[in-house]
C-alpha cells in the first residue's frame, strides 16, 4: 500500500510541498508558515548529524507523507521518531497511523523494544494521534524556548 523512497536533496521540492501543507505544524516548529530550500538544507544538515534516516512516502503514485527515524536518539539512546508528516490533502484518510505501523513492524523486526519521539506542547493533534497510538509522556523540558515533551512506548 505504502512505498517508502530514501529522501534527498533531489527531491527538496517534494518535502516542501509536503511541509508547506502543514502551516500549522511549521509556526510551531520554525516559527513560520512557509519554509523555504534553506530551511530544508538545514533539516537535512540536522538530521545527517543526527544519523537520522530520511523518507518519503508513497501511495500508488503519489508522495503523501515523510517519515524520519533514528536508532539512537540524542538524549536517550532508544530508537526515535523524528518526523511523521502527512500532506493536509491525505490527513483524516487514516494513512498516518498505517505508516506508523509500517514503521513499528520495522522496529519489531530489529528488535527494537521501545520508541521515543518528542512533541511540541502546543501540537495537540500530535499529542491526541501519538497517545492515542500507545505513547505515554516520561519528561517534559524547554528547547530553544519551546516546550517539548517526550513520550514513549514500549513494544510488546
Amino acid at each position: 500500500m505504502f512505498t517508502f523512497i530514501r529522501n534527498d536533496l533531489k527531491l527538496m521540492e517534494i518535502e516542501k510541498e509536503i511541509m508547506n501543507s502543514n502551516w500549522e505544524y511549521n509556526l510551531i516548529a520554525y516559527d513560520k508558515q512557509v519554509l523555504g530550500n534553506e530551511d530544508i538544507i538545514d533539516t537535512y544538515e540536522e538530521t545527517a548529524a543526527l544519523q537520522i534516516e530520511r523518507y518519503l512516502v508513497k501511495k500508488g503514485d503519489d508522495y503523501i507523507a515523510i517519515l524520519d527515524y533514528g536508532m539512537s536518539s540524542p538524549r536517550h539512546q532508544k530508537p526515535w521518531i523524528s518526523l511523521l508528516a502527512v500532506h493536509k490533502k491525505y490527513q483524516g484518510l487514516g494513512f498516518a497511523k498505517k505508516i506508523y505501523t509500517m514503521y513499528e513492524e520495522l522496529m519489531k523486526t530489529k528488535q527494537v523494544d521501545c520508541i521515543h519521539i518528542a512533541v511540541h506542547s502546543t501540537n495537540k493533534n500530535a499529542l491526541n494521534f501519538w497517545t492515542a497510538l500507545g505513547y505515554m509522556q516520561f519528561d517534559e523540558r524547554n528547547y530553544e524556548g519551546k516546550v517539548i515533551k517526550s513520550f514513549e512506548k514500549f513494544l510488546i
